[in-house]
């Protein structure tokens, strides 16, 4: 638009239908009354002055006007040096326009460029987090998974050692516990402890599905102790009147009977365990 106006501007003045304002500092007009123009102020980029004038067919333009300088002469001179003024400025005033334009476009887009790196660090530095977070909660994990791995390794070398240093306990010796005083038997062999047993076996056979193993007892005639095997294979084994070895679970009471739970042979305990080890 400002081209368009220049152009007008410069069009008028080139064909000389225009008056002229000969004292020193006066303002060209393509009217010579000037009696259809509206001072509207400076143009900041130009630093001309804005005139908006309004012509026969009642079209409102905004007019640069040029200000010209003259000690001296006549009309014709005067309209030669604005001529040639108004190609300078007209030249110069396009450069300027153009220049602040690129300016501006460059400003633009650098702002755009600095928008498009600014997103583009944040996404780097939000998937960096991400990343950052995944891999810490998978060390913890891991952390936490050697930990519990260290202490089942450490859980399980206190039952091996314990199992390995385990004192055997003979049958005759809780069913005598039990007939002197019940209540201090069961203090003195606790009911969910872990038992070593050893005596000779009386009789092998099953019973409600189990495999079950009477130890033979020789201070009553009455009760004595057996021991529940965990499986079959083990008890297979197993002859009448030979020494046992049993790992069990724990004990339980039944009628002045010692009844062991979940036996097992000591020595196939220790072997698993040092083999697991």
């Amino acid at each position: 638009m400002i081209n368009k106006y220049l152009s007008i501007v410069l069009a008028v003045v080139l064909s000389g239908c225009a008056t002229m304002n000969n004292d020193v500092g006066g303002t060209f007009f393509p009217d010579g009354s000037g009696e259809y123009y509206d001072y509207k102020g400076t143009d900041e980029l130009s630093g001309l002055e804005i005139w908006r004038l309004q012509d026969r067919n009642e079209y409102l333009y905004d007019h640069r006007a040029i200000l010209v300088t003259l000690p001296s002469g006549r009309y014709n001179d005067a309209r030669d040096v604005v001529k040639v003024l108004n190609n300078i400025e007209y030249e110069e005033l396009i450069e300027k326009i153009e220049a602040v334009e690129a300016a501006e476009e460059a400003k633009y887009k650098k702002m755009l460029e600095t928008d498009r790196l600014e997103r583009q660090r944040q996404e780097e530095l939000q998937a960096a987090e991400r990343t950052r977070q995944i891999e810490m909660r998978a060390a913890e994990r891991e952390r936490q998974q050697a930990r519990l791995f260290a202490e089942k390794k450490r859980i399980a070398e206190l039952h091996r050692q314990k199992i390995i240093n385990m004192q055997p306990v003979a049958c005759d010796n809780m069913i005598s516990a039990l007939n002197a005083n019940e209540v201090r038997a069961i203090r003195q062999y606790p009911l969910n402890q872990e038992y070593r047993v050893i005596g000779i076996a009386e009789d092998i056979n099953v019973t409600f599905g189990d495999a079950i193993v009477r130890i033979k007892s020789d201070v009553d005639s009455f009760n004595g102790c057996s021991a529940e095997m965990t499986s079959f294979d083990d008890a297979e084994v197993v002859n009448v009147g030979e020494r046992i070895d049993l790992f069990c679970s724990s004990w339980k009471e039944v009628n002045g009977s010692v009844y062991f739970n979940k036996c097992r042979p000591y020595r196939k305990v220790i072997a698993n365990h040092f083999y697991k080890n």
